[in-house]
C-alpha cells in the first residue's frame, strides 16, 4: 500500500484518528479501484457487501424519479465515503454513485467494516461525525428546494443566474446544495420557457381577438339604419358642395 494512499486515507474522517499501525493494517485490507468517467461505482438496489473511500476523483450520487429520470442528490470528493449505510441497515444500496470524472477508491469489505465498528471507537466515532455533516447537509438542501420552490411559485427566477458546473469545488453546504440541484434548474428552466411561451401565445391570441371584435363593431355599425341614413346624408351634402 503506498504511502499517498495512507496518507488521503488519514485524511478522511472515517480513520483520521487511527495509529499508523492501525491506519495500515485497514489499507492493507483494501482494494484500490479505479473508474472511468461516467462508470458507476455502486448502483441502488444492489446487495451491500463493501464500502468505498474517494482517493482521487469526484461522485455523484443518484437515484431516480418516478419517470426513470436521473436525480443527483449529493457529490462525493476525495476524503468521503461510500455505501457504508447499506452495510449498517442490511439493506440494497439506497442510491447509485457514479464517477464525474476519472475516479480512485479504496474498496473495503463488510467484514472489514463490521470489525472496525466492534474494535476501534475512534472509527465509530469519525462515522458518526460522517453522517452528522451528511444530515447538516441534507437539511441545508431541503431548505433550498423550499426556497427555490416558493420563489418559482412567485415567479422569481433570478436565482437560476446562480447555476453552477457540478464539477466547481463548493465551499459551504450551502453552496454544494445550489450545484447539485440540476435537475431542479433543468425544470425550471423548463417551466419558465413554457411560461414565456404561454405569455406569448396569449399575447398573440389578444391582438387576434381585438381585431377580430373590432372587425366585428365595425360591421355592426355599419351594418345599421342609423349608419345608411349619415352615409346617404353626407352623399347628398357632398353633392350639393359640388354643384355649388
Amino acid at each position: 500500500m503506498s504511502g499517498d494512499i495512507l496518507k488521503q486515507l488519514r485524511e478522511t474522517d472515517f480513520f483520521k484518528e487511527l495509529s499508523d499501525d492501525a491506519l495500515q493494517a485497514v489499507a492493507a485490507e483494501g482494494t484500490v479501484r479505479r473508474y472511468a468517467e461516467g462508470e458507476s461505482v455502486m448502483r441502488k438496489g444492489d446487495a451491500a457487501d463493501s464500502f468505498f473511500v474517494i482517493l482521487d476523483g469526484n461522485l455523484k450520487i443518484v437515484t431516480q424519479d418516478a419517470k426513470g429520470d436521473e436525480i443527483i442528490i449529493n457529490k462525493v470528493q476525495p476524503g468521503e465515503t461510500v455505501g457504508e449505510m447499506s452495510l449498517i441497515d442490511q439493506r440494497p444500496r439506497s442510491a447509485g454513485a457514479v464517477a464525474l470524472e476519472e475516479v480512485e477508491a479504496l474498496e473495503l469489505s463488510k467484514d472489514v467494516f463490521l470489525e472496525l465498528l466492534t474494535e476501534r471507537t475512534d472509527v465509530t466515532l469519525g462515522i458518526l461525525k460522517g453522517y452528522s455533516n451528511r444530515l447538516r447537509f441534507s437539511t441545508t438542501y431541503i431548505e433550498k428546494v423550499i426556497d427555490w420552490s416558493q420563489k418559482t411559485a412567485e415567479g422569481d427566477y433570478s436565482f437560476l443566474e446562480n447555476t453552477q458546473p457540478m464539477l466547481n469545488r463548493a465551499g459551504s453546504d450551502d453552496d454544494k446544495a445550489a450545484q447539485l440541484l440540476s435537475a431542479f434548474y433543468s425544470m425550471v428552466r423548463k417551466v419558465k420557457a413554457r411560461e414565456e411561451g404561454l405569455k406569448q401565445e396569449l399575447e398573440r391570441l389578444t391582438f387576434e381577438i381585438d381585431q377580430e371584435r373590432r372587425k366585428r363593431e365595425f360591421e355592426e355599425i355599419t351594418g345599421t339604419e342609423f349608419y345608411a341614413q349619415l352615409k346617404a346624408q353626407a352623399k347628398a351634402l357632398r353633392e350639393r358642395r359640388a354643384q355649388g
